[in-house]
């Protein structure tokens, strides 16, 4: 009988703290949600040994400060962010969530180029820093020998906000986050120009991630195999969500789309966005963008950060086939 309940208790010890726990924080309506979904649904964090714990926030600015005082592990930012908090002493490092690129919308036919947009009302999300608009600045004086700031009127708003002020027409054009120019493209909005356009000008060739997961070096390096199996099955879930029709059948509902359109188009960005590789290569082609974006933002943009520090992206290489 004692050994029996020796391993009963065994057993239960093994169920209970096995699992690591893992609190990963998220803007509460944002897309990361889907794929953080698929992962609890399907059990992948248990399968890699992981207590998945998503903790939802208000705003962009809570999800930073509940890294930063470490109420949370993980977060989705850009490396942009990261780099700059490394230059301030901050240990962050990053991976690749996602390459979905940044576009200008517009549903004026007689927009054909940037300089078509020649007094008239762009939204731009993100403020005067957003690195879609910065990029596309650069590109406007590199083609055109023209600036975009002088050449539009800016409307910095929040994503929800452009949003209805193009579906309402009182803006001309908007360079909005990725799954609102996908709602736009549902209803037949015309995409002008997007990111990898200014990229192909400047003979930046890879594919750039921007935005990612991101942690402590210090905790990664403490909790190497738990931050790697997380990252393991959040492309698990990429996988079964670029494949798996049911997948995604299952999350309509939580993808709040409205109507057969949005729903396809939502579908098809995010498929659009996912990151199959991110090598050397990628890497070199990131500091290249990081020269880009530290001319035209300054330092309200990078902060004390002159360059891309090495460390900033955290070195995985998953295992899975595509």
């Amino acid at each position: 009988m004692k050994i029996k309940s020796l391993f009963i208790m065994m057993f239960l010890f093994i169920n209970v703290y096995a699992n690591q726990t893992l609190k990963v924080g998220v803007l509460a309506f944002g897309t990361v949600n889907w794929e953080l979904d698929v992962i609890k649904h399907n059990k992948l964090d248990k399968k890699y040994g992981i207590d998945l714990q998503v903790i939802k926030l208000a705003s962009k600015n809570a999800v930073s400060i509940a890294i930063q005082s470490k109420s949370v592990d993980i977060i989705v930012t850009d490396w942009i962010w990261v780099n700059r908090q490394r230059f301030e002493g901050r240990d962050y490092t990053f991976y690749p969530y996602s390459r979905a690129i940044g576009a200008l919308y517009t549903s004026n036919k007689d927009i054909k180029t940037l300089l078509d947009l020649k007094g008239k009302r762009l939204g731009v999300s993100g403020g005067s820093v957003d690195k879609t608009w910065l990029l596309f600045q650069a590109y406007t004086k590199s083609k055109y020998n023209q600036n975009l700031k002088k050449i539009v009127d800016p409307v910095f708003a929040a994503p929800p906000i452009l949003y209805k002020k193009m579906l309402d027409k009182s803006l001309d054009a908007s360079i909005n986050f990725w799954h609102f120019n996908a709602k736009l493209k549902a209803k037949e909005f015309r995409k002008l120009i997007d990111v990898q356009e200014v990229f192909n000008t400047f003979d930046i060739r890879n594919d750039v991630p921007l935005v990612g997961w991101t942690f402590s070096q210090e905790f990664a390096k403490n909790n190497k195999q738990t931050v790697n199996n997380f990252l393991q099955a959040s492309y698990e879930a990429k996988k079964l969500l670029n494949s798996s029709e049911s997948q995604w059948d299952r999350i309509r509902t939580l993808m709040k789309a409205k109507n057969d359109n949005t729903f396809r188009a939502l579908k098809e960005g995010y498929r659009n966005g996912i990151v199959k590789e991110f090598s050397a290569d990628e890497k070199e082609a990131a500091s290249k963008v990081f020269e880009l974006l530290y001319k035209e933002g300054g330092k309200s943009l990078v902060g004390k950060s002159t360059h891309l520090d090495k460390d900033t992206f955290w070195d995985f290489n998953p295992d899975i086939n595509w």
